[in-house]
């Protein structure tokens, strides 16, 4: 195994240890943070077609973000994975258009499946497993999201993830796409220049 497989998986192991170690409460209060710091921020009002992910139960949370999105007009996409682990920008009209699916974690309905082309998005919040502050991100290790991002060539990308998700250098590839932005619990931060 190449060692920057080895440094991915290690570090990988030990921040999901951290995240999974948070209660709900942690969680509850920390999503509603960085929901709070994502309404208020600029970029997120001026985005028109804002694509946001379906957390699992240690991430942070976008349930506050989409109900006042989908308010304001926006159209609201949530990955949607289908076959050969290619990820699409699914378009949900509310909560109702998503069903429980794999690994009891929620998703978009197959039988109203509605999809964005990837190059329409303005903004994508990006969960991970961890980032760096030049905005290099470790994900779970199945790349949906680096084969997307590629699509989504110039969309604005905020990384979503807690503080302590948020190391001194991430490994990555060549083909990785750097994120701009990160919100965590404590603010938003523009990459590679420090806090907004």
């Amino acid at each position: 195994m190449e060692i920057n497989k080895i440094a991915k998986k290690d570090l990988r192991k030990s921040v999901l240890a951290v995240r999974r170690s948070m209660d709900r409460e942690q969680v509850r209060a920390g999503s509603d943070k960085i929901a709070d710091h994502l309404c208020a921020w600029p970029v997120y009002q001026s985005a028109k077609n804002v694509m946001l992910y379906l957390a699992m139960p240690d991430e942070p949370h976008m349930d506050k973000v989409i109900s006042p999105a989908l308010s304001a007009g926006k159209t609201i996409c949530v990955p949607h994975i289908r076959d050969r682990g290619i990820m699409d920008a699914a378009i949900i009209a509310n909560m109702d258009d998503l069903v429980v699916g794999e690994y009891n974690l929620l998703t978009p309905n197959p039988a109203t499946l509605k999809l964005l082309d990837p190059g329409e998005l303005d903004l994508i919040i990006v969960p991970g497993v961890a980032f760096d502050k030049d905005g290099r991100r470790l994900g779970m290790g199945a790349g949906f999201y680096d084969r997307f991002l590629l699509k989504a060539q110039k969309t604005e990308l905020i990384g979503a993830a807690w503080a302590a998700q948020i190391m001194e250098k991430v490994p990555t590839d060549d083909h990785d796409r750097l994120v701009n932005f990160l919100v965590t619990e404590n603010g938003i931060f523009t990459c590679r220049e420090g806090k907004m």
